[in-house]
C-alpha cells in the first residue's frame, strides 16, 4: 500500500487548521459540501471565542477555502490578517448527495453520483498545502477550511480519513516528528510556545 503521504506528495512542515465555525447544515446533519450555509449564531460565537488565543500567535500567513463560511471564520477568528483564498482548500463536491442527511452519505472511498472522488479530493488539497506551506519560515501558517478538507489533511498525514471529525472553530496543531504525523487541540499555552 502506497502511504498517502507519499502518493499526494504532502508537503513535511507544521501549520494550523481550523474547520470553520457551526451553520445550521452541521447542526441538523446536513451535507453542505459546495453549497454555501452561512455560520449561525453559534458558529459566530465559535470563531469570536478564539480570537483572543489566535491573537496570542505570530502567523506568517492565513489562507482560507473560497467559501464564504470558512471566509467569515477567518476573518472573525484573526482579524487583522488578510487571509488568501486557496481555492483546492474549498469543500468536496458530493453531487445529488448534497443537501441530503449524512445518513445518507456515501463511503468515504466511494465517488458520490455526479460528484468529486476522495482521491481527487486529496490532490487539489495536496496542491493547495504545497503553495500554502511553499514559503519557510520560523512562523506557522494556518489554514480555515472545512471538514472534508481535515480529512483528507488527516489522511495525506497518516491518520485515518474515517476517523474523529475535526470539531468547529477549534485550532488544531499539526506537526511532523522523526517517524509519523502528530496533531492536536492547541491551548494558550501550546500556541505561545510554538510561536514565541
Amino acid at each position: 500500500m502506497i502511504y498517502a503521504a507519499e502518493k499526494f506528495d504532502f508537503p513535511k512542515l507544521p501549520f494550523v487548521f481550523i474547520r470553520h465555525g457551526e451553520t445550521d447544515a452541521n447542526r441538523a446533519g446536513i451535507i453542505a459540501g459546495s453549497n454555501e450555509p452561512p455560520l449561525n449564531e453559534a458558529g459566530r460565537a465559535q470563531a469570536i471565542a478564539i480570537a483572543p488565543l489566535m491573537a496570542t500567535g505570530k502567523w506568517r500567513t492565513v489562507y482560507v477555502s473560497p467559501q464564504d463560511r470558512a471566509r467569515v471564520t477567518a476573518s472573525l477568528a484573526l482579524p487583522g490578517y488578510e487571509a488568501k483564498v486557496l481555492d483546492g482548500l474549498r469543500e468536496r463536491h458530493w453531487g445529488d448527495l448534497e443537501g441530503r442527511p449524512m445518513s445518507e452519505i456515501c463511503p468515504r472511498f466511494e465517488t458520490p453520483p455526479n460528484g468529486e472522488g476522495f482521491d481527487a479530493m486529496c490532490q487539489r488539497v495536496s496542491f493547495a498545502m504545497q503553495q500554502a506551506l511553499a514559503e519557510v519560515t520560523d512562523d506557522l501558517c494556518v489554514i480555515v477550511a472545512h471538514s472534508g478538507v481535515a480529512r483528507c489533511i488527516q489522511y495525506m498525514t497518516g491518520f485515518e480519513a474515517d476517523g474523529p471529525r475535526v470539531p468547529n472553530a477549534t485550532p488544531m496543531l499539526f506537526r511532523p516528528t522523526a517517524m509519523a504525523w502528530e496533531y492536536e487541540n492547541l491551548t494558550e499555552t501550546l500556541i505561545k510556545e510554538i510561536s514565541a
